[in-house]
C-alpha cells in the first residue's frame, strides 16, 4: 500500500481532488454560497459537522452528568448530617427517658423519707482490676457530697463514697471486705453485719456476718440497714438472704446475701448527702 501513495496515479488523484476543493472555495466565496454547489459542499463537510456536533454533545453530557454527580454528593452529605441530628437527638430522649424513669424510681424514697437530701451521679469509670465492683462517679465535693455519703439506687443500697474530689468520687461497694453495715433481717429483726468476702464477691455476692445461732431467718428474707453508726440511714434494703451457714467456730452463724442491685450494671445513683441522725466516720 506505501507505494501506491508513491505513484504518479495517486498524485493525479491528489491534485484534482486539491483543484477542486479550490474551485468550490472560490466558487463560494464569489457567490456568497448561495448556487447549488453549496448544497455539494454541505453534503461534503455534513459528516465532519455531525461528528463535531456529536463530540460536543458527548462533552456537554459529561460536564452535564458532572454537576450531578456533585448535586448528588451534596444531598448524600446533608442526608448524613440530618442522620447524625436525628441521631443525637434519639441518644438524648432515650436518656431523657432512662433519667425519668430513674428519678420516678426515687420519688417513694423520697416521699417516705423526707430529710433526705440527694445528688444523682453517673458511672464513668469502672476499676477492671478490683474484684469488689469499684467504681467512679461524676459527682464530687463541688457537689456537696463527702467521704461515707452512702450511694444508693431505687432498689437499695450499692455502698459508700470512699474518696471524694472536687468533680468525682469513688464508690466502695457492699461487695468489699472494708466496707460494714449494720443490718437486720427485716422478718426476723435478727442483726449482723454485712462486709464483702473475697470467696463470694466473684459471684456478686456479699455476707452478713455475726447471726445469733437462735437465728430465725430464711432464704429470701429482706436485708435493711439498721441504722446503727449513723453512716447509712435506717430501713433502707441491702439484699435478701440466698442462704444461712454456720461459722468455723460454730458460735454463730453467717448469711450469703444478694446485693439488691447487681453491682456490675449500676449506672445511675444518688449520694444521700444529709439525713436525720448523718454522723461521718470521717470526723
Amino acid at each position: 500500500m506505501r507505494f501506491f501513495f508513491k505513484t504518479i496515479r495517486f498524485k493525479v488523484i491528489s491534485a484534482i481532488a486539491l483543484i477542486l476543493v479550490v474551485c468550490i472555495v472560490i466558487f463560494g466565496v464569489l457567490t456568497d454560497w448561495s448556487a447549488p454547489q453549496s448544497s455539494f459542499l454541505s453534503a461534503v463537510l455534513s459528516p465532519f459537522q455531525k461528528l463535531a456536533s456529536s463530540v460536543s454533545g458527548a462533552v456537554g453530557g459529561f460536564f452535564d452528568n458532572l454537576e450531578s454527580s456533585d448535586t448528588l454528593n451534596e444531598k448524600i452529605d446533608q442526608l448524613e448530617e440530618e442522620l447524625a441530628k436525628k441521631d443525637y437527638q434519639l441518644i438524648e430522649y432515650e436518656d431523657a427517658l432512662r433519667q425519668n424513669e430513674f428519678y420516678k424510681d426515687f420519688l417513694e424514697i423520697k416521699e417516705n423519707n423526707p430529710s433526705f437530701q440527694f445528688a444523682s451521679a453517673v458511672v464513668i469509670a469502672r476499676d477492671t482490676s478490683d474484684p469488689y465492683g469499684t467504681f467512679t462517679i461524676d459527682k464530687g465535693t463541688l457537689d456537696g457530697v463527702s467521704v461515707y455519703d452512702p450511694v444508693i439506687t431505687a432498689k437499695g443500697i450499692v455502698g459508700y463514697i470512699s474518696d471524694a474530689y472536687s468533680t468525682q468520687s469513688t464508690v466502695m461497694t457492699v461487695l468489699n471486705p472494708s466496707i460494714n453495715i449494720s443490718v437486720l433481717d427485716n422478718r426476723t429483726r435478727d442483726s449482723g453485719n454485712v462486709s464483702g468476702d473475697m470467696s463470694l464477691a466473684g459471684d456478686m455476692l456479699t455476707k452478713m456476718s455475726y447471726i445469733s445461732r437462735n437465728n430465725t431467718m430464711a432464704a429470701g428474707d429482706y436485708i435493711i440497714t439498721s441504722g446503727a453508726g449513723g453512716v447509712f440511714p435506717a430501713g433502707q434494703i441491702v439484699g435478701t438472704v440466698k442462704e444461712i451457714k454456720s461459722s468455723d467456730s460454730a458460735v454463730s452463724y453467717y448469711a450469703v446475701i444478694e446485693p439488691a442491685m447487681d453491682i456490675s450494671s449500676v449506672s445511675d445513683v444518688m449520694i444521700i448527702t444529709d439525713f436525720e441522725g448523718q454522723s461521718s466516720l470521717a470526723d
